[in-house]
């Protein structure tokens, strides 16, 4: 495997931990060492129903092919190079050889900014462009806060997403671990692109946060929170808010983006008798939202343009790919399993792969719901 050979790729279904070793390393095929001045790095996602087996699986792996670093993350189902695996157990590893000098995992798990830097500490100062894959635990309370500095403070960008699963959710990097962020990083020299897709579109025109209070609306556009929004949204679906509530979501537009881009929250309540709205982030008075509609032709179609857009960054072709995507895509969103991850293959041109399906999706430092977010090796 060269500098620019496509990474290998390997699936596995089933709860047997040697058994999926075994599976895995077959497919692979031989592998001899990394050559001096490179590691080999496996990219695993593992269902949330093997968490408990993940050492086990880990040891097996390391006795079979000389991979010398393992990272990754868990999901409620995974995606391999050909298939969206929802319903069994499954493993899914992507492997690939980059220079080893340009490679540092996040070994322990960084639970702050500054626990981070610490971290990268001898490798890349925040001055100097990097790129981070991140996986990090749905029980640490501040990721949005972390991602903020790294954005304000660093030249680093970071995509990746936050585990799904049972309540004992697990990482990988090289160990495996339940809290904090781990992953890994690069340096720039490592080519990559990344590019998000949302599927969501905005109703018509933004909104001012009149009045607010931490996370809950109570006047919008100068007027009680809750008639403005039946306003917003029409009257067929203002008949029945509870169905509306299920795909109408709020967005808050990213300052600065040139694309119209916005993150994407839950309206997670209705006070019928105070006319107010809550939702699932803390609001600034004053600021101005939009909501979006999910549908799943939208997604489709913003899936469509954003495959096009960084397939034309890739002219000289993709080695390996990590696609992570929202737990309400997939089948609940594409109406079935292998639908999303075979519109990527078939623009991608069926390149190695594998991903999870997330409880938050990272991109350009910032924590978005309801979005796929894919990062190519070229």
């Amino acid at each position: 495997m060269s500098a620019t050979e496509p990474f290998l790729c390997a699936s596995a279904t089933g709860d047997e931990p040697r058994t999926l070793a075994a599976e895995l390393a077959g497919q692979l095929g031989e592998l001899s060492p990394a050559p001096d001045g490179r590691v080999r790095v496996g990219f695993i996602c593992i269902s949330d129903e093997i968490a408990r087996n993940a050492r086990l699986l880990l040891r097996e792996l390391r006795k079979k092919a000389p991979i010398d670093h393992f990272v990754g993350g868990m999901g409620i189902a995974v995606m391999g190079r050909e298939h969206e695996y929802y319903d069994d157990p499954a493993v899914t590893l992507m492997v690939g050889e980059l220079p080893a000098d340009s490679v540092r995992l996040i070994r322990h798990p960084v639970r702050s900014f500054d626990e981070l830097t610490r971290a990268l500490e001898g490798f890349v100062d925040p001055a100097t462009p990097a790129r981070l894959i991140l996986n990090a635990d749905p029980r640490l309370e501040d990721v949005e806060g972390i991602l903020t500095r790294i954005g304000e403070e660093t030249a680093w960008f970071a995509t990746g997403g936050i585990n799904s699963g049972a309540d004992d959710a697990v990482q990988i990097a090289d160990g495996v671990m339940s809290s904090g962020i781990t992953g890994l990083v690069l340096r720039d020299d490592v080519p990559l692109v990344a590019r998000h897709t949302q599927g969501c579109t905005p109703l018509p025109g933004q909104h001012e946060l009149t009045e607010t209070w931490r996370n809950i609306i109570v006047r919008l556009n100068g007027e009680p929170a809750l008639p403005a929004f039946r306003r917003i949204i029409g009257d067929v679906l203002s008949r029945d808010l509870k169905r509306a509530l299920g795909y109408i979501q709020i967005g808050f537009p990213i300052p600065g983006s040139d694309t119209g881009d916005y993150r994407v929250r839950n309206i997670t309540g209705v006070d019928m008798d105070q006319e107010l709205l809550a939702v699932g982030e803390t609001l600034e008075q004053g600021s101005r939202v939009l909501f979006v509609r999910r549908d799943g032709q939208s997604a489709h179609e913003d899936l469509e343009r954003m495959l096009q857009q960084i397939r034309e960054q890739c002219p000289e072709g993709i080695r390996g790919a990590i696609y992570v995507s929202c737990l309400g895509r997939g089948r609940h969103q594409f109406v079935h399993a292998d639908v999303e991850l075979g519109t990527v293959q078939r623009a991608l041109g069926g390149v190695p792969l594998v991903g999870f399906f997330a409880n938050g999706e990272i991109f350009s430092n910032r924590l978005y719901a309801y979005t796929g977010v894919l990062t190519l090796f070229t």
